[in-house]
């Protein structure tokens, strides 16, 4: 699989076809070595960022959490430079990638701002979520 170095979300059909890491991890470690600046493997594919954003009382408010997380800590990544690859089941994506909770959406977006189409069920972000 040719990933560039940021984030990648992957439906369950995309990881079909593309694979994983060896590396794996639960979406709660990859946050709380973040936040901690615990050294993150290269390449690590994240399991369970569509459960944590759906079981939190508010989801959106768990998307900006996650998103402040992640820019709050952007130096710390972009000295890691890895390659992070999060399964993401339910992952819907017509007009834009969302995660389904119940009749909410709840816009990718919300976690990286510039996330683009790579493939089918394939969404990229760079490290700098903010942009």
């Amino acid at each position: 699989m040719s990933m560039d170095i940021g984030f990648h979300v992957h439906s369950e059909d995309a990881v079909e076809r593309h694979g994983t890491f060896d590396d794996e991890m639960s979406v709660v470690e990859f946050l709380r070595r973040v936040k901690r600046m615990d050294s993150l493997p290269y390449d690590v594919t994240v399991y369970g960022l569509g459960d944590f954003i759906r079981s939190a009382n508010n989801p959106h408010d768990a998307c900006d959490y996650v998103h402040n997380l992640l820019r709050d800590h952007v130096n710390f990544l972009l000295a890691e430079n890895p390659r992070v690859q999060f399964v993401v089941d339910d992952l819907e994506y017509w007009d834009e990638p969302v995660f389904r909770d119940g009749d909410d959406e709840v816009p990718l977006r919300t976690i990286f701002h510039g996330i683009e189409q790579e493939g089918s069920g394939w969404y990229y972000s760079n490290i700098n979520v903010q942009s």
